[in-house]
């Protein structure tokens, strides 16, 4: 599937209107300009448009790191109409100052950004930082034989604080490793007075050297968590820190790499080490078994290691562009959104709404009581088809089978049925120690009332002034032991196939990604650039038990992962916010640029939406929108054409 292009209101005009095929000609020759702008030999003239040359003049506030090149883009064909391969390089003039000449048409004005990349052994490019203002830069018509223009790499006439609005890329034709110290107990020690894992310095240390491969690390702590460049003899670690390893490297490399993690005291002594191959990663995420051996004896075991990993492959269907993007767009004038939790409420409870949870129904039913989004679970079955529903499995009984208690019902897993048995089977749920039957998928004559509508089937059906939280269900393990569920789907795979349809039929409309899965966070930020995406966290919660990875623990923590991996922000439990410190925790998100969407069912009544509107929460999800709405709400905040008009652009048409 190739991703459609977005036609500008100039592109889209006919030839004849589109600058009137004008034509110069240039030492002798016949030049004419058509509507991709770009210069072309052929004949006819006009006076209104004539060759030039336009100098693009950058300056850097930093230099750049030796390896790294300045590259431009743009909505025109000289510039590579937003493609990374096909970009223009910029030459260096001295370590802050950088300039390109590229000819262009006098008559176009012309929309383009600038980058930070580096090119791999095989001349692909890694984008390393790019230019994420909402809208790109612009110059208008030339009418000179040259033109300058001398830019600061990151600041625009947008930037009121003139703060660089500049982020990371997304990934291309690399991958990236990430070794995750986020446990309790992550080493094994024979002899702690040889090795104490208390007071350690780590490093990894890449045994092959090649372009492309990057290593950097994020200690998560609050306002210092970004990715940054390891320390000579490693980053202090201690039982309870968060420390991530963040590995680029080529795709060539993924299976062939070595790398050598390397234990110092806090003396700067080398205590030992281990031995880490690439080709032993098995599928997209798992656990490394190392032992670290002596530096003063190799046949010594000082310590085992338990380390988990996870490895982000770029998105598998078409190559995004640098055109625009909505990652980071949730503007401060915005005021608190209403979400519908699962649309219009839980549903297998008592008391439930008519329509059930997760349904086109329940989600249609929020947009009428002026709901601004819905939030909505995305499952994969057994054939890979993106499904809604809450839960990772469901309780059924074979056909025919009277059921009266609750032992008598089978419980099995999304993830193991394909899509058309799943529309077959019968659906229970437990109220109260009660077991009661709803109609599966094939019995319900309403199309919009069906349960298990595919995610596809919903962005077809909802309005797009109706904006979308789409969490990503991926079982946790528990920290007492044990997982929510059982998941053999790749991760890689599921993330890829999300994408794939909201990408396709999801755009022109407000939509954010969300997961309790850190490191689908993760993968949904690197895999792509046009949606924003925020790392959804139960907390410090007397509801439930903790989850393994100490990054979901608290809500500092989330906000630290989020700010580690340039996420939007978070979806953090409303029991962390009935403090007297609500606001200032909120806030704590704010300084850092960061959106905090308050869920749960501490959220659901009139007081309680208001009070965290009032602590300053960016949007409430709650249950019942046709109960719990603010009073005097009579239009969603997305039902403007002004807004529906930005959104527009996410669609490459």
């Amino acid at each position: 599937m190739s991703v459609p292009m977005l036609l500008t209101p100039m592109e889209a005009q006919s030839p004849d209107d589109h600058m009137q095929n004008c034509a110069a000609f240039v030492d002798g020759a016949s030049i004419t300009y058509g509507t991709g702008n770009e210069l072309e030999s052929g004949s006819g003239s006009s006076a209104a448009c004539k060759p030039t040359l336009r100098e693009f003049n950058v300056r850097l506030e930093v230099p750049l790191a030796a390896e790294e090149r300045l590259g431009l883009t743009g909505d025109v064909k000289a510039l590579g109409e937003w493609q990374l391969s096909r970009s223009v390089a910029l030459e260096s003039l001295d370590e802050l100052n950088w300039q390109a000449t590229v000819p262009l048409q006098s008559c176009r004005q012309l929309e383009y950004r600038y980058f930070v990349y580096v090119e791999d052994l095989s001349g692909y490019k890694q984008i390393r930082r790019w230019e994420t203002h909402f809208k790109p830069r612009s110059l208008g018509p030339c009418t000179e034989l040259q033109c300058s223009q001398l830019d600061v790499f990151g600041i625009t006439s947008d930037n009121s604080d003139l703060k660089p609005q500049v982020h990371r890329g997304w990934l291309n034709h690399e991958a990236i490793l990430q070794l995750k110290f986020n446990g309790e107990k992550m080493f094994q020690v024979h002899d702690i007075e040889t090795f104490d894992p208390q007071h350690v310095q780590l490093k990894i240390v890449p045994v092959e050297k090649t372009a492309g491969l990057h290593v950097e690390y994020s200690k998560q702590e609050y306002g210092k968590s970004q990715l940054e460049l390891q320390p000579t003899f490693g980053v202090p670690y201690t039982k309870g820190d968060i420390v991530i390893f963040h590995i680029t490297l080529p795709l060539e490399r993924m299976m062939e790499q070595h790398f050598r993690l390397e234990c110092y005291s806090m003396s700067n002594e080398l205590l030992g080490s281990a031995t880490l191959v690439t080709s032993d990663l098995t599928g997209s995420e798992g656990v490394l078994h190392l032992p670290i051996k002596s530096a003063k004896n190799a046949d010594e075991t000082l310590a085992r290691l338990r380390l988990p990993y996870v490895a982000v492959q770029p998105y598998r269907y078409s190559p995004l562009d640098f055109k625009n993007t909505y990652a980071h767009y949730w503007p401060k004038s915005w005021p608190n959104l209403d979400v519908g939790h699962r649309g219009n409420g839980k549903s297998y409870i008592a008391d439930a709404p008519a329509e059930r949870e997760n349904t086109i129904a329940s989600f249609l039913s929020a947009h009428e009581h002026h709901a601004d989004m819905i939030e909505l679970d995305v499952h994969l079955t057994a054939d890979g088809v993106p499904v809604i529903y809450h839960d990772f499995g469901l309780r059924t009984a074979p056909p025919g089978k009277q059921i009266s208690r609750p032992d008598q019902l089978e419980y099995v897993l999304i993830k193991d049925i394909n899509y058309e048995l799943l529309k077959r089977l019968r659906i229970f749920s437990v109220i109260a120690g009660q077991v009661r039957e709803y109609p599966s998928h094939n019995a319900e004559p309403r199309m919009e009332h069906r349960i298990f509508p595919t995610l596809v089937e919903v962005l077809e059906k909802l309005p797009k002034s109706l904006g979308i939280d789409v969490e990503i269900k991926w079982p946790q393990r528990r920290q007492g032991g044990g997982s929510e569920a059982e998941q053999t789907i790749d991760k890689n795979f599921f993330a890829d196939k999300v994408l794939h349809q909201v990408i396709q039929k999801g755009c022109g409309r407000p939509i954010i990604f969300s997961s309790f899965d850190a490191d689908m966070c993760t993968m949904l930020r690197f895999k792509q650039n046009v949606f924003p995406v925020m790392f959804l966290t139960q907390g410090e919660t007397k509801k439930w038990q903790p989850f393994l990875d100490l990054r979901t623990r608290t809500f500092i923590a989330a906000v630290n992962n989020a700010q580690a991996f340039e996420l939007a922000g978070t979806a953090p439990h409303a029991e962390d916010f009935l403090g007297e410190n609500a606001s200032e925790m909120l806030q704590k998100a704010k300084d850092l640029g960061q959106i905090a969407v308050i869920w749960g069912d501490d959220c659901n009544s009139k007081e309680r939406v208001q009070y965290f509107t009032r602590i300053g929460a960016t949007a409430t999800c709650y249950d019942r929108s046709d109960l719990f709405m603010p009073e005097g709400k009579r239009e969603a905040f997305f039902k403007s054409p002004a807004l529906m008009a930005e959104f527009a652009a996410q669609c490459r048409i």
